[in-house]
């Protein structure tokens, strides 16, 4: 099933082209996904921001959830049929996103406040020469309310000066251009773990990229998720990274990509309360009261 807010696409009222595109991906994500939504239906700007939700085939209340959402939104596009993974969902994704930057937020993760996607293009015209390729921000992850470890997932200040060696945004945290994604062919879809790591990397090998840097949080992430399972997933994760760039640069060279991500990963851990709130909770909860 792919369809738009609304009984009909083609009753869907003309808005304008959207600045931002947020791709959201699914499956079973029931205790989620509306703290996802939410986050982003709830966003202050003063440009079109566009929704898509891609559903591999939830048998929990997750669609549902979308579509009570979709009712009240024309910004809000469902796509719902089955998928090889989260790449591939990814790239579907991708493919329906009609701004000129597309964020991909999964369904375990919100936007940390109302104002943040309208901080992360302060200053940039829709279709202005001089829009950056990029522009990346910092994520926090853990579990809300919870104290004890968690990471925050900054931006490193070296990346795109240094390329090459293993430095990396993370994906919730960066804004990318479609055409710029759509012109690489988007993920790599036969890849399990970490096609979004690599992608960053191709994009860099292929092009000097410009990049803004936001010294800020865009997004939160809970604790967990297909490569944050646990070590068993992180090294399978780690193997696959390995071997894609084991067959475009040397072992040397790529076993010092590994050696300088896993290094950055180890430096985002912190020992306190993990920041950030559901700050869209009480309007979630005053929407479930009048409908």
């Amino acid at each position: 099933m792919k369809t738009t807010a609304g009984p009909l696409s083609d009753e869907r009222p003309d808005h304008g082209k959207p600045f931002i595109s947020v791709v959201t991906v699914s499956l079973n994500a029931q205790s989620s996904i509306e703290d996802t939504i939410a986050s982003v239906s709830m966003q202050e700007t003063c440009f079109n921001v566009q929704h898509i939700c891609v559903d591999g085939g939830s048998v929990d209340s997750t669609r549902s959830i979308i579509d009570r959402w979709a009712a009240h939104s024309n910004s809000l596009v469902r796509i719902y049929e089955p998928d090889t993974g989260i790449f591939d969902a990814m790239n579907k994704g991708l493919r329906a996103a009609d701004g000129e930057y597309v964020l991909f937020l999964n369904a375990d993760d919100f936007l940390v406040g109302p104002e943040i996607l309208a901080k992360t293009v302060s200053g940039l015209a829709p279709g202005a020469a001089d829009n950056p390729d990029l522009i990346v921000g910092n994520v926090s992850m853990g579990e809300l309310g919870s104290w004890g470890f968690w990471r925050h997932r900054n931006v490193p200040r070296l990346l795109g000066k240094l390329r090459g060696w293993g430095l990396y945004p993370l994906h919730q945290g960066q804004l990318t251009k479609c055409s710029l994604l759509t012109a690489m062919g988007g993920f790599n879809s036969t890849l399990r773990w970490s096609s979004d790591v690599i992608q960053y990397f191709d994009l860099e090998r292929d092009r000097r990229l410009s990049i803004r840097y936001l010294r800020s949080d865009v997004a939160f992430m809970r604790d967990g998720g297909a490569v944050n399972a646990g070590w068993k997933a992180r090294s399978r994760a780690t193997a696959e990274f390995y071997k894609h760039l084991s067959s475009i640069h040397s072992p040397v060279r790529a076993s010092a990509m590994v050696v300088v991500k896993t290094l950055q990963s180890l430096m985002e851990v912190r020992l306190g309360r993990c920041p950030h709130a559901r700050w869209f909770a009480p309007a979630i909860e005053s929407r479930k009261v009048v409908e």
